[in-house]
């Protein structure tokens, strides 16, 4: 029944979509082209009778048509499509995992757990100041968030760094970009790398060779600066 139901949910969230691609999936009308229709919506019927191989395989071609395939995972055993769950959140907590176990010469992030979500922060000694990391489908990043309860304090914060970009760069080694962001409420400075896409596991080495070498550095250098932020 669970691949009935994502049939019937997608095609309910574009039911046009899966009518003129038929070349994925039949979908008809017409109930005497199917041995063992089953109606999934406004009349229009699917093929229920069919092995969960084939189940399995007309979900990842209906979920990539939709764009959805990296949202969620398909799991099936010998007799049906089992479960679906969130892929995203699923190989956001695998890859935290993995790079929290491997990161070196740096505290920061030893008492945080493996997230779902597609950040991982922790404190940098001064209140809402946070040395945060990042991961998405384009890029990998390291932060350091001023992110207060106060807009101002969050802009003097940041210029106060700002002062000192010279020194900041020439110790750290490399450019930085530096966002006041003067609309909004925080202020960041980050370093980070395009082209990444944490859904691509052939990814994950250059990914974890960014943070490794660049998280270490990035904390020696601000420790100094943010500490006479108080």
């Amino acid at each position: 029944m669970m691949y009935f139901y994502v049939v019937k949910a997608l095609f309910q969230k574009n039911p046009k979509l899966l009518i003129e691609n038929q070349g994925i999936l039949k979908i008809t009308k017409n109930e005497e082209n199917f041995r063992s229709p089953n109606e999934i919506a406004n009349g229009y019927f699917i093929e229920f009778n069919i092995d969960s191989k084939s189940k399995f395989n007309y979900l990842k071609k209906l979920l990539s048509l939709y764009d959805l395939e990296d949202e969620l995972v398909i799991k099936y055993d010998d007799n049906n499509v089992t479960s679906f769950k969130a892929n995203r959140h699923v190989v956001r907590q695998k890859f935290w995992k993995g790079i929290l176990g491997k990161l070196e010469n740096t505290h920061l992030f030893e008492n945080v757990n493996p997230s779902k979500d597609h950040w991982l922060s922790t404190g940098a000694g001064t209140a809402g100041v946070l040395f945060t990391m990042l991961i998405s489908k384009n890029y990998a990043r390291i932060e350091l968030a001023i992110s207060s309860y106060s807009k101002e304090q969050n802009k003097r914060y940041f210029k106060k760094l700002l002062s000192h970009k010279t020194e900041i760069e020439g110790e750290f080694g490399k450019e930085l970009e530096w966002e006041e962001l003067p609309d909004k409420k925080m202020s960041r400075i980050k370093i980070g790398i395009d082209q990444v896409n944490v859904f691509h596991e052939d990814t994950w080495d250059e990914m974890d060779r960014f943070f490794i070498e660049n998280l270490p550095k990035f904390e020696k250098t601000f420790k100094p600066y943010i500490s006479q932020l108080k």
